[in-house]
This record gives C-alpha cells, structure tokens and sequence, in this order.
C-alpha cells in the first residue's frame, strides 16, 4: 500500500465561534459568562501543520478571520505556506493584513487559493496590497499571490492535495476542502496520516447532490453547526447532526457555534463520533 510524502499531519482549530465571537458584544448570557475556556471562540479558521517530504515543517490556513493575531500568537505560528479561504465574508477574511509578518519571518511572498468571487472581494478590499504601487507611502504590506481556484479542480502543494467543492450558505454557494497526502507517485496515497483525509465544511445550509461523493471516505469532518434553533445560512445541531450520520466519518468535529450552546452541557447529549470543537484543539 502506497504511504504518504507527508507525516506529523494535526489539524488546530484556530477558532470556532460564529461571525460576532464568544463573549458577545454587552451579553451577559450563560454562555457568555461561562468560566470554560471551551465556551471562549474567536472567529473561525484552522491550520495545517505537517512535514513535508523534503522534512520541511509547512503551516496552511484555512481563512483568516478578523482574530487572526490572537490565534496567531496562541498558536505559536511563525510562518504560512499557503492560505485556502472558503468565502468572502468578513469573518473570514479579515485577518489577511496581519500575514505580512510571515513574509518578514520567511522572506517569501504566500500564495492565496480562493474562487473568482472571493478573489474580487481580497482585491477590493485589500487593494493597499493588490495594487501597492497605488499607495501613496510604501508602507510595510503583505507579499501575496493570489490564486483563482474552481470547485472540482484539486491543487497540490507539499505533498497534500486539496480539493474544493461547493456547499450552499443560504442562497450563496461557497467551498468546502476535502484533504488528502499524496505518495511518491503524485496519486493520493492508500495510507493516510493523522486526520486524513479530512474533508472542512464551515458556514453552510445545506449540502447539494455534488458534494456528497467529496465527503465519502473521509476520516474527519469538520463541520458548521450554528446553535439549536433555524437559521437561513447555517446548520442547526439536529441538521449537523444528520450530515454527520450520512457522512459517517470516524470523527465529527463542530466549529462556527454561536453562543446558544455551552459547551459541557451539549457534549453530555451527542452521540458517538461527534464533538464540539474549541479554540486550539489538536486532531490528529
């Protein structure tokens, strides 16, 4: 059986709150004033760590959220190989500024993966980078490569090879990642370490016909499971729940909750191989 390049594979959930955090903003819920560091989540996103075939250490984000310098620093990451954004919405997008110390760290300019829409939106909104030659003063901005990517078209970097598919948030669609290692050959390897392959599906409602064969087979899902009661864009537990019986991967993590959900209570009530994430959990 043909073994994976890459090796030491964890996934860290950098954040797993919703768009306003936990503490909200002049709540004074159960939740917002819990004492668990579980119920505390900064805006969503994760990475990668692993080594790659070469024995080099890699880091890759998936988004990069308005609290990116926090999660940065209880991360301890000092540096970034590549960033793969799922959408173009504020709470996921609005760290990208703090990046540029990794340029610094690395003297390398990173590569950014993100569809057409959510390349337009980086390029607007962050035009001091896009188009630096504009800035009235040669200020100290981030080194980016930005990579327009489609749903169905893998890309391959460092032994892992990552393919977008499309989720429906609302009305939006917007990616979702299936993760897999690689093996010698560039075919995605039969034995697959740590959490692969893991399959990262944050901020939707629904899941449409050509999404499920992404999802089969994975080892680990990462999934978006907002609080209990509906919500036009996200999935509410008993919807969560359902996607992760039909996916049945060997571990159902749920990240981008609001603060309708108190950690130690809803973890008494889940069935086997599902969890609620928190910031700064490890899988691997």
């Amino acid at each position: 059986m043909s073994a994976a390049l890459v090796r030491d594979v964890q996934l860290v959930l950098l954040g797993t709150g919703t768009s306003a955090g936990i503490p909200v903003i002049g709540c004074d819920c159960e939740v917002c004033t819990s004492s668990d560091p579980r119920d505390r989540r900064l805006r969503s996103g994760a990475l990668l760590r692993f080594i790659d075939g070469d024995s080099v250490a890699r880091v890759v984000l998936i988004d990069c959220p308005p609290d990116h310098r926090e999660q940065s620093l209880r991360a301890g990451i000092r540096r970034c190989d590549g960033i793969f954004f799922t959408h173009d919405h504020v709470d996921h997008t609005f760290g990208l500024d703090e990046v540029r110390r990794y340029n610094t760290l690395m003297k390398s300019p990173i590569e950014v993966f993100a569809d057409e829409r959510t390349c337009a939106f980086l390029e607007r909104v962050y035009r001091h980078i896009f188009r630096r030659h504009e800035n009235v003063n040669d200020s100290f901005v981030a080194d980016l490569m930005l990579r327009t990517i489609e749903a169905g078209t893998s890309i391959d970097r460092f032994g892992l090879r990552f393919t977008p598919f499309e989720v429906l948030h609302g009305r939006l669609p917007v990616l979702a990642y299936r993760i897999e290692a690689l093996d010698a050959t560039g075919r995605v390897a039969q034995v697959q370490p740590g959490p692969l392959p893991l399959a990262y599906c944050t901020d939707l409602s629904a899941v449409p016909p050509t999404a499920w064969p992404r999802l089969r087979g994975v080892r680990t899902l990462v999934l978006d499971m907002l609080r209990y009661k509906s919500h036009p864009t996200h999935l509410t537990l008993q919807q969560a729940l359902k996607v992760a019986e039909e996916v049945a991967a060997a571990r159902t993590v749920f990240v981008h909750m609001t603060h309708d959900i108190l950690h130690a209570r809803l973890t008494e009530e889940l069935p086997p191989l599902t969890e609620l994430g928190y910031d700064g959990l490890v899988l691997e």
